[in-house]
């Protein structure tokens, strides 16, 4: 199944890179939300997170880490336990922010990880808390 078909947004709106690396991080999960997750992250900012995932692969947070094909959860959320490890030393100060926050919304959709609704609410600009929001909506329906 295509990720296309999974989210209401076209796909013109991924950066190429992003879509093809979240149509394969995909294609062998069986968990919806997990799937659903992997999604959230391809669409903010480009595929931040799957991106760097793949370029950093020391982080753990794909498998295998020679070619991933799947979001590495347990590791991301203690990664998420330690977020210096995280901090991306390429951006400004202070920039990380609506990062995380993104990162921890995905998490909490894939594992069940808790999450303070209005402090990711405070951090993300209302473009992109209502994307997170709309391409979550879609995993309610395999609840």
């Amino acid at each position: 199944m295509s990720i296309y078909q999974e989210t209401e947004a076209p796909a013109a709106l991924l950066a190429p890179q992003a879509a093809v690396m979240a149509q394969q991080l995909v294609e062998g999960v069986d968990n919806p939300q997990m799937r659903q997750a992997t999604v959230v992250l391809a669409y903010f900012r480009a595929g931040y997170w799957l991106r760097r995932f793949s370029e950093e692969p020391m982080l753990g947070a794909v498998v295998p880490t020679d070619r991933p094909t799947s979001v590495n959860w347990a590791s991301v959320l203690e990664l998420l336990g330690t977020p210096e490890l995280l901090n991306d030393h390429r951006r400004e100060p202070g920039t990380m922010g609506p990062h995380l926050t993104v990162l921890e919304m995905a998490a909490s959709l894939a594992l069940g990880h808790p999450l303070d609704l209005r402090r990711a609410a405070m951090q993300l600009s209302g473009a992109e808390w209502r994307d997170v929001l709309l391409r979550m909506g879609s995993a309610a329906d395999f609840v």
